[in-house]
Parts: C-alpha cells; sequence; structure tokens
C-alpha cells in the first residue's frame, strides 16, 4: 500500500508538471500573435512567465525600502484590466530607439481605469483626445496610455510627452500591424531570456536574465564600420576597498565624440583635453573612504588705516578619495582641472596623467596589463553615497546591490557585452 501510495504520488507530481508545463507552451505560443508595427526598428521583449518563475519579486522585498517600494509598483500590475500574455513585445520607431509602444488588449475598462486612478496616480485622463480615443500619461513613471474600443496602446519611454500625436495615429491604423510570428523568423529567439533588446536592422541583442538574486547580462554587438584593436593596455584597478571602478578605451570616433559631449556639460577645455587625450583611454577610482582636503576662505576688511586687507583663513573638509586617469602627451596636464567639485591634485606616469583627491598621489605606484576589453565597470550600490548624485547609478541603487560590466572585443567588427547585477538578497 505504501508503495502505491508513493507511485500514486510520483504521478499526480508528474502530472501536474505535465499540465503545467503545457500551459506554459500554449500561453508562449498564444503570445506570439501579438502585433506589433511592420515598419518597427527595435524590439523590447518581456518575458513575463519566465520572471514570475523565477520568483525574483519575493528576493526584491528583502532589499531596502527604495527596492521594496519599487517591487511594490511592480505588483501593482495585477487585476489591472489588461490582458497581458506570457510575453510582452514592444517595438521603436525610432533609429536610437528612446521610446518603447507595445500593443495590448483591454479587458476591463472599469478596472483598467481604476489601475490607471490608483496604482499609477495618474493626474487627469483625457477623453476623446481623438474620435474614440482616450488618452493618459503620467511623467513620474514615463508611461502613457492610448485606447479605443479593446485596443490599448501603452507607451515607455523619455520623451513621450512629445509622442502625443504619433500614438493616436497608431492606435487608429490596423493596417500597420503585424504579428510577431510574422515579423519575425524565429520569434522563440526573443523570449530565451527575462528581457531583450533587439535592433531588428543590425541583428545586435542585449539579453538580462533574472536569476534569483542576480540579473545577468549578455549582448551581442557588431557593426562593419567598427575596426577596433583586439588588445589594450590598461591601469590595474584597486581590486578591494573601493565603491567604483571601471576603465573606457575610446579608439572609435563616435566613442570619443560620446566622451567630448560629456566633458562639454563641465566647466572643463573639453577640445583642447580631447585633443591631448590621444590616447583613447580614461579610467576612474572612487575608494570607500575619505581624505582630508585644506583650503582657504578669503575675506576682506578694512584695517585701521581704513585700508582693504586680504583675510585668509584655512579649513578641513572630508571629501571622496577619487583617482583619475587619462592618457595623452604632455601637453595634456595644463589643461585639466586643478578645482572641479574637490581640488585635484596630479602626477605624471608615463604617458598617463592621474588625477587625485588625495595629497598623497605622488606616492601611487601604478601597474598597467594588456586586455582584449574595451571597457570594464564595477560598482557597490549599496556603498554609492547619496551626496555623488549620478541619476542612473542611484536609479539602479533603489533595488541592486552590486553591478559589474564588461566589453570585450572579440573580432574588429564585433563586441560581447557580459555583466551581472545583483540585489539585496545577495547580502
Amino acid at each position: 500500500m505504501i508503495k502505491k501510495g508513493i507511485i500514486w504520488t510520483l504521478g499526480i507530481i508528474v502530472g501536474l508538471a505535465i499540465i503545467g508545463w503545457g500551459i506554459y507552451i500554449v500561453r508562449q505560443q498564444q503570445s506570439y500573435k501579438s502585433v506589433v508595427h511592420k515598419k518597427s526598428k527595435a524590439l523590447l521583449t518581456i518575458s513575463l512567465d519566465d520572471i514570475l518563475l523565477n520568483q525574483l519579486f519575493d528576493n526584491w522585498q528583502t532589499a531596502p525600502k527604495g527596492g521594496q517600494d519599487f517591487a511594490k509598483k511592480l505588483t501593482k500590475l495585477k487585476d489591472n484590466g489588461i490582458d497581458i500574455k506570457a510575453n510582452v513585445f514592444l517595438f521603436s520607431l525610432e533609429d536610437s530607439a528612446k521610446n518603447f509602444y507595445a500593443f495590448l488588449d483591454l479587458k476591463n475598462e472599469k478596472q483598467f481605469l481604476t489601475f490607471l486612478k490608483e496604482g499609477l496616480s495618474v493626474d487627469s485622463i483625457e477623453n476623446n483626445a481623438a474620435p474614440g480615443v482616450n488618452y493618459a500619461y503620467h511623467n513620474a513613471n514615463k508611461i502613457a496610455f492610448v485606447w479605443k474600443g479593446d485596443a490599448l496602446l501603452v507607451g515607455l519611454g523619455f520623451y513621450l510627452d512629445k509622442k502625443k500625436e504619433e500614438m493616436l495615429r497608431l492606435i487608429q491604423s490596423d493596417t500597420d500591424r503585424i504579428s510577431i510570428e510574422n515579423f519575425i523568423n524565429h520569434p522563440g529567439e526573443l523570449t530565451r531570456k527575462s528581457l531583450r533588446y533587439s535592433d531588428i536592422s543590425t541583428k545586435n541583442f542585449v539579453e538580462f536574465d533574472l536569476k534569483g538574486n542576480r540579473i545577468e547580462i549578455m549582448g551581442e554587438l557588431q557593426s562593419n564600420t567598427w575596426n577596433f584593436p583586439q588588445e589594450y593596455l590598461v591601469r590595474e584597478l584597486v581590486d578591494a576597498d573601493y565603491i567604483g571602478k571601471g576603465w573606457v578605451n575610446f579608439p572609435d570616433k563616435r566613442l570619443k565624440t560620446l566622451i567630448k559631449d560629456i566633458l562639454v556639460d563641465l566647466p572643463l577645455a573639453a577640445d583642447s583635453i580631447m585633443a591631448h587625450a590621444n590616447g583613447d583611454y580614461v579610467d576612474i577610482e572612487v575608494l570607500n573612504n575619505q581624505v582630508v582636503q585644506t583650503d582657504t576662505i578669503i575675506n576682506y576688511a578694512v584695517n585701521d588705516n581704513f585700508e582693504t586687507v586680504e583675510e585668509k583663513t584655512p579649513y578641513e573638509s572630508k571629501v571622496p578619495n577619487v583617482r583619475l586617469s587619462v592618457r595623452g602627451d604632455a601637453g595634456l596636464p595644463k589643461f585639466l582641472p586643478n578645482k572641479l567639485f574637490y581640488q585635484w591634485f596630479q602626477k605624471r606616469d608615463d604617458q598617463v596623467s592621474i588625477l587625485s583627491t588625495a595629497p598623497t598621489i605622488d606616492k601611487l605606484q601604478s601597474k598597467y596589463a594588456k586586455t582584449n576589453s574595451l571597457s570594464h565597470l564595477a560598482i557597490h550600490l549599496a556603498d554609492w553615497p547619496n551626496g555623488l548624485k549620478v541619476a542612473p547609478v542611484l536609479m539602479l541603487k533603489a533595488f541592486a546591490s552590486d553591478m559589474d560590466l564588461s566589453l570585450k572585443v572579440v573580432r574588429s567588427n564585433q563586441l560581447i557585452l557580459q555583466g551581472t547585477i545583483r540585489d539585496y538578497s545577495y547580502e
């Protein structure tokens, strides 16, 4: 009897597993009937069933308040009146994707309106923005909705406030839509990971796979216009006691232009720096301690002879311990700042100019190594100080504790992206 009971129990478990797997497969196949615009230039695929199977949101509940708030917002997607398939396919019509749209089915408009008002706290809903079409936009969450009957178009992005007319045209045009299974030869390739970005023309992609307490990142990028060297000489950065570190080689003109555009927003001689930074290499280390800097406050007073005199008062302050190095020619040092947010002390090391907030920079002994990586970035997000207001880093800090990314050159025209983001349950 005991043996029969075990057999029956095992049979039931196997049967439930088969039924569950069958439901999973059916839901996958049904999702391939989702539609996108036939002129889509990029796709963003979210594999919701896979995310739920990984139970990532349960692990995120162990995060600090910022991460918990983020997870609670995601749980509000339940009971929203929208028929959400196993996979959601968002498309972009832009050459450089900044905004994405997804066509979904609206199954309960009353429930959907409750979700907009209570779940997302949308300020206002514009009825009849076009004949029979309603519109809602929420700037805080960078999300917009237009719906007509049971057809719903969701928009995600940073410039959606300027895309209202485009969204209204998309919801009113049926002829420009095509199913995923007819748009892509092998739609299953889009749903191999939890989230995937795919460029349609170049076939470049980046995948994010949610695995318990971490996100694994993998991508392939290539272009016939690239001609990257396959070996680089980089400074060996610290292995421990750091908040963030990273380096980038920029032999490609477009990468160099991107870095120059970042510098232009700072009070620096950007053109001169980039002209002398002919070594095409920059690195940075933010160490997990502070250093003391001495500065002077200058005041003016009137002496007994009624003459204006200058009074100097020294004071000390603690600042982040940061090192920054740039490879360039002998003329580069004179264009680097002595003061930008903090005081910077400088050392020339062969072809590299090193800046540091620590006055002891002269004692630093640098070593160099060869690598095939174009760039590398590692950040202990949990330790990142809120005072260093780097917006993308602070956004990640809300739900992640560590991030590590590398961009490797496998061929002169092909790069591989690899990395990991860990959430707070890792601790």
